[in-house]
């Protein structure tokens, strides 16, 4: 019996979705038309709507490319029965965006309670200018990188518009609460990686017992100059530039938001394909009492970024202000870590 995988490239081919959707639905007995529309399926609703069309009439009649599709569809399904087995038991809490929709939250250890605490601190509008404008710009088919996503809050809101949700953090412990909150909402494109940006791929070390890793990337800041494989209190994190993971067209991302508490302007150095690229705004969390521990100003971020094309504002509960320099970002007395947003020209 042929390998039924090595025919499913030519099946699903390169016709666009919905036209093969359409034909589809002209044609329910082309398993062509059925597979180049549905597979591989974008939600879970997709998901089941394959299985039934395929377990139809004709197309599952010792067919064995249809019984190799089942085969992973059933899988599938059963990971996604897997994963809330796993995380999905869990308190929570309840967040509510600038436009209503609510996302909720783990509430299970020291790292989800104190970031609570800091919301209801902030009477619920924490990061509500920030959500506002990552929820605004991103829909189904865009790709968003979070870097720096922490417990994942901005990461859960930007899945409730239908992108594709990276969320890069390099603190092993915030790595389940991110799981947790992707699987209680249902965020099946959200995916978690155990990752930080930096300007170059590779192995950094971080401290495994103080409050704020972060700011202690080895090989980053002035804190040591070599490795130590063997040393207990210090872990080693997989450090990515994000041109070698989204330089790809089909990841190339609509929208990135960095919060990495100093280091943004060698994640940003590690980006410069993309921005070359023109297609993606960037959302910088700025900390300029931070930047100097890796012996960078705030002139070097800015000047990552051409002036002649590229719009640079300050997001803010007004919404957006451009600037023209480091002296026009203001500070904000509920907010010391200004956001920069950097977007590409347009046209």
């Amino acid at each position: 019996m042929p390998d039924p995988r090595k025919h499913v490239a030519s099946l699903i081919g390169f016709e666009p979705r919905d036209a093969a959707r359409r034909r589809a639905v002209e044609r329910p007995d082309d398993l062509q038309a059925v597979l180049a529309g549905g597979w591989p399926p974008c939600s879970r609703d997709e998901l089941a709507t394959l299985s039934r069309t395929l377990r139809r009439g004709r197309l599952v009649e010792g067919n064995p490319v249809v019984a190799y599709f089942m085969n992973r569809a059933a899988r599938a399904l059963k990971a996604l029965q897997q994963r809330m087995a796993r995380y999905g038991k869990t308190t929570s809490w309840t967040s509510t965006g600038p436009n209503g929709i609510e996302v909720r939250f783990p509430l299970n250890d020291q790292s989800s309670l104190e970031f609570k605490q800091m919301v209801d601190g902030n009477d619920g509008r924490y990061g509500a200018a920030l959500i506002g404008f990552v929820t605004g710009r991103l829909g189904p088919g865009d790709v968003f990188v979070d870097v720096g996503a922490n417990v994942g809050y901005i990461s859960g809101f930007a899945s409730t518009t239908g992108a594709a949700v990276f969320a890069l953090e390099i603190q092993r412990d915030l790595l389940p609460l991110i799981e947790q909150m992707a699987t209680i909402n249902g965020f099946d494109l959200l995916r978690v990686l155990h990752v930080g940006g930096s300007a170059r791929s590779g192995l950094s070390m971080m401290p495994r017992f103080e409050g704020n890793p972060a700011t202690q990337l080895d090989g980053q800041t002035t804190r040591f100059t070599r490795n130590e494989p063997h040393s207990v209190v210090d872990d080693f994190v997989p450090m990515l530039a994000l041109d070698d993971a989204f330089l790809d067209p089909q990841l190339l991302p609509k929208l990135v938001k960095i919060a990495v508490e100093g280091h943004e302007i060698g994640v940003l150095e590690g980006a410069r394909g993309i921005i070359e690229a023109g297609r993606t705004t960037f959302v910088v969390e700025f900390h300029p009492d931070l930047v100097a521990l890796y012996r960078r100003t705030a002139e070097d971020l800015l000047a990552l970024f051409d002036p002649a094309g590229w719009s640079i504002s300050q997001l803010g509960d007004d919404g957006l202000r451009p600037i023209a320099g480091v002296g026009d970002i203001r500070p904000d007395p509920r907010d010391p870590n200004p956001k920069l947003v950097f977007e590409p020209p347009t046209g």
